[in-house]
């Protein structure tokens, strides 16, 4: 003899209560994973773009390329790649080097984002932080 079990009233209500209380935790987590993926894929890119200006400052060229050229090729490379969700990604890039770069000087290129995501120091922001994401390249002058 089985019997069948029939869901109340009460309990079909407790279970949309349930998923109520569950629904913004469960939110959270997906929007965290979210935010993460973003963070990664933007320091890849800022990494990447720090990578191509000091290998194209660093390159056998007559005349070596100046500072503000080497910082528009960091900043190109980021437009339409960084992923941000309040106003325009702003890109800031440093660059250090000797004043004669010749042979053997070493030339750095950082370059510098602050993330606006969704609920990380966006719009809707529920945690008030910015990371600022950077990435490193040295290179020598050939």
């Amino acid at each position: 003899m089985t019997k069948k079990l029939h869901k109340t009233r009460q309990q079909c209500g407790s279970t949309a209560v349930e998923f109520a209380l569950i629904l913004p935790m469960l939110l959270l987590i997906l929007d965290g994973a979210m935010e993460l993926g973003f963070i990664l894929h933007n320091q890849s890119v800022l990494t990447t773009a720090s990578s191509l200006a000091a290998r194209a400052g660093s390159a056998l060229s007559t005349p070596k390329l100046l500072n503000s050229e080497i910082a528009t090729i960091a900043s190109d490379y980021c437009v339409g790649k960084l992923l941000n969700f309040s106003g325009a990604p702003v890109v800031s890039t440093v660059i250090t080097q000797s004043a004669d770069p010749v042979f053997q000087k070493p030339l750095q290129v950082v370059v510098h984002f602050t993330y606006s995501g969704l609920l990380i120091g966006g719009n809707f922001s529920v945690f008030p932080i910015n990371p600022e994401l950077s990435a490193s390249t040295v290179m020598f002058n050939e």
